[in-house]
């Protein structure tokens, strides 16, 4: 029995079967993972031109051609990875906002690292920065959805941006209790945060051409960063 024929064989024969682990079982293997991974990077190659072309031109204006040609790919694949243009809208959210959550994963704010609460609040602004200074599109998406009511805005309301927001609604909450923020409105507050770490981004063209600055550059970005945290740590 060869390796071609071992393309025909399915994954639970070879981990439960009496052909584990042995030559022919980790060959088949072999070319088991190089397709699921060959899969995965057509889907994210895929999901991350769906999100440039969706945040630049919204859900109406984006074609799946386009998005297909942006990545590389035929256009086929993406009716065959993902149905539909709303399947692939609602794809694309999902994978940013779990790439935000992997991306913005930090220590407690009683960890040792930080020699104190004002450390730690200093550490999440500067990472919200960099994370969207990193993917300027996020904001761009969701502002073109959020501008009006609607049934894919909803959706991603409810399964992805009410957390979110309440995890910002928490870290608010602290600082206020820490005496680093006034006491008013948290939502406001929360809205003000986000605002002033992802506009900057999404509206890089606006800032080039009034400022004659480059804010993916890493020094403007620390600069922004640095602004920031003086602004809101008081």
């Amino acid at each position: 029995m060869n390796v071609e024929r071992a393309l025909t064989v399915s994954t639970d024969v070879v981990l439960n079967g009496p052909l584990w682990m042995d030559e022919f079982g980790q060959a088949v293997l072999a070319k088991v993972n190089l397709r699921v991974q060959q899969r995965e990077a057509t889907q994210a190659n895929l999901l991350q031109a769906a999100l440039e072309v969706f945040s630049e031109k919204g859900f109406d204006g984006a074609s799946t051609r386009e998005i297909a040609a942006l990545a590389g790919a035929h256009n086929a694949l993406i009716k065959y990875h993902f149905s539909s243009k709303d399947a692939l809208w609602r794809a694309a959210v999902a994978f940013l906002f779990e790439r935000q959550a992997k991306e913005l994963a930090m220590p407690r704010h009683d960890d040792p690292a930080y020699a104190d609460f004002r450390a730690y609040a200093r550490a999440v602004i500067r990472a919200v920065v960099l994370y969207y200074a990193k993917h300027p599109e996020h904001a761009r998406l969701m502002v073109q959805e959020s501008m009006r009511e609607n049934e894919r805005l909803n959706w991603a309301v409810d399964a992805f941006i009410s957390d979110i927001s309440r995890v910002s609604g928490r870290f608010i909450e602290m600082c206020k209790r820490e005496g680093i923020l006034p006491d008013v409105s948290t939502p406001a507050l929360v809205y003000i945060f986000v605002g002033a770490a992802q506009t900057f981004y999404a509206l890089a063209p606006e800032v080039r051409r009034v400022w004659n600055i480059d804010p993916s550059d890493p020094a403007v970005i620390e600069a922004h960063a640095d602004a920031l945290i003086q602004v809101l740590v008081r």
